[in-house]
């Protein structure tokens, strides 16, 4: 009996154990389901999906008008300023509509003193007047349907072609532009982690502005286009995070830009949104994020919203914008240009002059010959000979009547032709 109840109690033990490992591993089991969820909602992810096609939500008010779409998440307490200077709320969201509240108008202008930079910035910033401004992009991939076939080409995007054509507007207005093309890729929640070394960079390199470029993921292409200046444009949109210390010196740049927007090319504004998160704009007073038109917008018609919107920047950042159409400065082009020609010349005179020759070593002796004899006498470098003149003797220096006669020398006989040097003969 005592054997067969300690075999009882061993197989009762070993079944409670059985039992609390099982009940340890589905506890875990849970945790890191629940985890899992939690990580797949949190904040920084919502944040990471900015930008894509297909999920984007609209804003309406609280009467159910359509105020904005976005292809980004929305949050309760986001705010945004629409194209006719509304500013509204998030006061509800309710799946991938977000019920928005009027709280007053906005009366922008587009001028503005010096902004001021808050204690403790990371990056110290160029006063105002600085011509040099930073262009970059967090999503690189970032592409237009209707002109390149795809929303994304990781490292190629059509956003870096738009970023181009902005920096060579600025350019043409006589401001110094730094334009970084480094990928961020892939597009994920880490992505202004990446670009935001990008982002110091331009910003020590003397940025008195930077400017990461982006587009939207609105389906309708309706929703971004507008006609200027009898052209189809893509509208763009301002972005300031909320979760920054410059967030009111970037809001403030945000509406000195709509502003001298507004005044220059009405409607190419489509508002600006102050949402979670940083995009990097604790960075510098003068950071912001663009948003160059939709996935279905054209390349082209971004490109011409861009170029608008880049002749608005210099009065913005009081800078006087000095054409500089006129002027052609040389460029990597033109020096391969050159370097080509000299070059064919080179190797084209080269060739002549072994054919000429018939080898190699006379071709070298022939080019020796003709720097050492021949370029001197092109350049006239060499001294004009004169008949030796000799004085008869018992003439004085002084005597006018001096009598003076040629010392003759016998020419040297000419050398054969067949003892010349074997280089000579042609």
């Amino acid at each position: 009996m005592n054997k067969l109840s300690r075999s009882h109690s061993l197989r009762g033990g070993l079944i409670l154990l059985v039992f609390a490992l099982a009940l340890v591993g589905a506890l875990t089991f849970q945790e890191n389901r629940r985890g899992a969820v939690t990580r797949v909602f949190s904040l920084a992810n919502l944040i990471s999906k900015t930008h894509t096609e297909g999920q984007y939500s609209i804003l309406v008010d609280e009467q159910g008008r359509v105020l904005d779409m976005m292809a980004r998440r929305v949050y309760i307490n986001d705010e945004f300023i629409a194209a006719d200077n509304r500013r509204y709320k998030v006061i509800r969201v309710e799946g991938n509509k977000a019920i928005c509240r009027e709280i007053g108008i906005e009366q922008l202008s587009q001028a503005g003193g010096e902004v001021a930079v808050p204690a403790g910035a990371t990056v110290p910033v160029q006063a105002g007047g600085s011509q040099v401004i930073g262009v970059y992009h967090s999503h690189d991939d970032e592409s237009y349907v209707p002109s390149q076939g795809t929303e994304s080409i990781p490292g190629r995007g059509g956003i870096l072609q738009v970023g181009t054509v902005f920096a060579n507007r600025l350019r043409s207005l006589g401001l110094t532009v730094i334009e970084d093309q480094t990928s961020h890729a892939p597009h994920d929640d880490a992505s202004y982690r990446r670009s935001r070394r990008t982002a110091m960079g331009l910003l020590q390199k003397g940025a008195a502005a930077i400017f990461d470029l982006h587009r939207d993921g609105v389906p309708d292409p309706t929703f971004y286009r507008r006609t200027i200046n009898g052209q189809d444009v893509s509208m763009i949109r301002l972005v300031v995070g909320r979760e920054n210390q410059n967030m009111s010196a970037n809001l403030d740049f945000a509406k000195r830009l709509k502003a001298a927007a507004d005044a220059r090319y009405p409607g190419l504004i489509r508002g600006i949104f102050i949402g979670a998160g940083s995009y990097n704009q604790d960075l510098s007073p003068r950071a912001m994020l663009l948003e160059v038109g939709t996935h279905t917008n054209t390349l082209a018609e971004a490109e011409r919203g861009a170029t608008l919107f880049a002749d608005v920047v210099p009065p913005v950042l009081g800078v006087a914008a000095r054409p500089t159409a006129a002027r052609t400065p040389s460029t990597t082009a033109d020096w391969k240009g050159v370097l080509f020609v000299i070059l064919a010349f080179a190797l084209g005179g080269g060739a002549f002059l072994i054919i000429s020759t018939g080898s190699w070593e006379k071709a070298v002796a022939r080019l020796k010959q003709f720097t050492s004899i021949e370029w001197v006498n092109l350049l006239g470098w060499r001294r004009s000979r004169r008949p030796l003149l000799t004085r008869e003797a018992g003439q004085r220096p002084g005597n006018q009547k001096e009598m003076v006669k040629l010392d003759k020398k016998p020419a040297l006989e000419s050398t054969p032709n067949d003892e010349r040097a074997d280089w000579q003969k042609d």
